[in-house]
């Protein structure tokens, strides 16, 4: 056999030998992180499926019916599974099968932090100078770099461009994120490198390809709607703040709810309630403000919530890892009928 042909065939061996591998690993891997998957309600009507991949954070699949939800999720996480970063038998994603047959994702914190930084995928972006000198400017006054204040705003941008093309057109959303970033073109421009988890590179690659858009013109989009999202949505957290307390029993009057539902609003403002459709609504049209937006701002509240400290010889109560169902909080009041089924009625 020729020499060439030989070191054609030992490569081709190599590369057989890790993608069984890696196929190997792949039923335990999509057990370990479906069997904590749910199905909630998301924004719009639709339904949404979320699942957590260690060493990538939680993901959301949004689609208006629960199978197509589930099939949207299976095929994001087909994806990031098949990458050379979740591939890597270190990485936590991988299980490790037990004497039961069951499987136990590897808890590695050590491992997980050193390849979330180290297996980032680039995407190359060309942006307006104005708007690169401007994110350097804001990462330098939160102390962070311009790498991690781009991606942040890419992820912002990318996720509501998603959240919305359910009932959106995709003209519709182009034009309104080619205008955002039109305040910024009266400059040169530079070409930088977007560093992406995997997962997400993969599906701004794989959604600007849908959409006859490059990633690089794509990903600028989706940072500069990123920042017109965080100014939005920081002015949002202002307006909030302002109807809490005292403050917040004139907010009831004006969205037509009873003074007993004042705890839930409060819950609800701080992230530990769902907020039901209807009363995401009246939310939107008081305070002027997407519902995703105002979807964001609980979730990153409760995520960003301070937990308590517990002391106690018989063990810690446990705190809720996910915002408790509207249904449930409103029947914890115990309130009289007519008022619990007028609550009842915004979630249904």
């Amino acid at each position: 056999m020729p020499w060439r042909a030989l070191m054609d065939s030992t490569l081709n061996l190599v590369d057989l030998a890790r993608g069984q591998a890696l196929l190997s690993r792949l039923p335990d891997g999509y057990f370990a992180i479906l069997k904590s998957a749910r199905l909630e309600e998301g924004v719009g009507n639709a339904i949404a499926c979320t699942f957590e991949v260690p060493g990538a954070g939680k993901r959301t699949a949004s689609a208006p019916s629960s199978i197509e939800a589930i099939r949207l999720a299976l095929i994001e996480l087909a994806s990031m599974l098949a990458t050379p970063f979740f591939s890597d038998p270190a990485h936590p994603m991988n299980a490790n099968v037990s004497s039961t047959g069951g499987a136990a994702l590897a808890s590695n914190t050590t491992v997980d932090r050193f390849h979330s930084k180290t297996r980032q995928l680039t995407v190359g972006v060309t942006m307006p100078t104005r708007l690169k000198e401007h994110l350097n400017t804001l990462a330098d006054s939160q102390g962070t770099s311009f790498a991690e204040v781009a991606r942040r705003f890419a992820i912002f941008g990318f996720e509501d461009f998603i959240d919305r093309s359910l009932f959106v057109s995709s003209r519709s959303l182009f034009d309104t994120f080619g205008c955002e970033l039109s305040k910024w073109q009266n400059s040169d421009h530079e070409q930088v490198m977007l560093r992406l988890e995997p997962g997400h590179a993969v599906r701004i690659r794989s959604t600007a390809k849908e959409y006859g858009k490059s990633a690089s013109e794509f990903g600028t989009l989706c940072i500069a709607h990123g920042f017109v999202l965080q100014e939005q949505l920081t002015s949002l957290e202002q307006k909030i703040a302002n109807c809490k307390g005292p403050a917040i029993r004139p907010l009831l009057t004006q969205l037509g709810l009873g003074s007993y539902a004042a705890s839930l609003l409060s819950g609800v403002f701080v992230g530990n309630i769902q907020a039901p459709k209807a009363l995401l609504e009246k939310l939107s049209n008081f305070f002027e403000a997407q519902e995703t937006l105002l979807t964001t701002l609980f979730k990153r509240s409760f995520e960003n919530r301070m937990v308590p400290a517990f002391k106690s010889e018989n063990g810690k109560p446990e705190v809720s890892k996910v915002p408790t169902r509207w249904d449930i909080a409103v029947r914890s009041l115990n309130l009289p009928p007519d008022q619990t089924n007028a609550l009842l009625d915004l979630g249904a």
